[in-house]
């Protein structure tokens, strides 16, 4: 039961960063961070699931990374993505309004950085029995 959960989880995923990286061309940058870091939380889920653990209702990428026992370098580019996931929406969290933050350029980092997390697993740890 648990890689049937985690196959859907693997496949939302890769979905949400396909779409967030056909953000950039529609100009949605802000869109592009939150998916971003939906990615990279629902593949830690994915993986998570995988391990046979229950998955924790939590939104913190940092906190799920830290369950995977994943290394420094990987928890710096997890770290960045963190705090998307009300940065990028909410405009009473900080005094930004969050589609006027973000550019072109964060929005090709976000990709380049979720890409990476998910290399990194698909390397690691064999995803490649989920399709």
């Amino acid at each position: 039961m648990n890689k049937e959960i985690a196959i859907k989880w693997y496949k939302q995923a890769r979905h949400d960063l396909e779409m967030a990286e056909k953000n950039i061309s529609i100009k949605g940058y802000d869109i592009t961070a939150f998916l971003c870091h939906q990615a990279v939380e629902k593949l830690f889920k994915a993986l998570i699931a995988l391990q046979g653990a229950k998955i924790p209702k939590t939104h913190y990428i940092d906190e799920l990374g830290r369950l995977l026992d994943i290394n420094e370098s990987i928890l710096s580019q997890v770290l960045d993505l963190t705090a998307d996931y009300t940065l990028a929406r909410y405009p009473d969290v900080h005094d930004i309004v969050p589609y006027e933050e973000y550019d072109e350029r964060t929005a090709q980092e976000k990709v380049k950085k979720a890409k990476g997390i998910f290399y990194y697993f698909k390397k690691h740890i064999k995803l490649d029995e989920i399709k």
